[in-house]
């Protein structure tokens, strides 16, 4: 359902541009941040944007699994979430994450700071 949300909001501004004539905003970013966390998983993330500065979105890689999430409004760093199964919270060089348990529950999965 995250991906979906996602692809809709970016639909959404596409459409938003091309019906006022204006092109259509690029993507911008991408280029590969590799994080080791506290469990020992390395994820490697990629950053990007809309060129028009409307969207945000991080694409992650973990072992066993890739998740594409929006970045939603935080008091500090830069906070990405579907708010279903997982966050990745950036602050500088760290990242703390958390995704749902079975029960539904926020569970902390720690620190992963970026590799050297």
């Amino acid at each position: 359902m995250g991906l979906v949300l996602i692809l809709a909001l970016i639909g959404l501004a596409l459409f938003r541009v091309t019906v006022g004539g204006e092109a259509p905003p690029t993507v911008t970013g991408g280029d590969p941040v590799a994080y080791r966390c506290d469990n020992g998983d390395r994820v490697v993330a990629r950053y990007y944007g809309l060129a028009d500065g409307s969207l945000h979105f991080v694409r992650l890689s973990f072992p066993g699994g890739e998740y594409t999430l929006p970045q939603l409004l935080s008091a500090s760093g830069a906070r990405y979430s579907d708010e279903a199964r997982l966050v990745w919270w950036v602050k500088g060089d760290e990242v703390r994450v958390e995704s749902r348990d079975e029960e539904g529950e926020w569970r902390d999965w720690g620190s992963c700071r970026v590799e050297p």
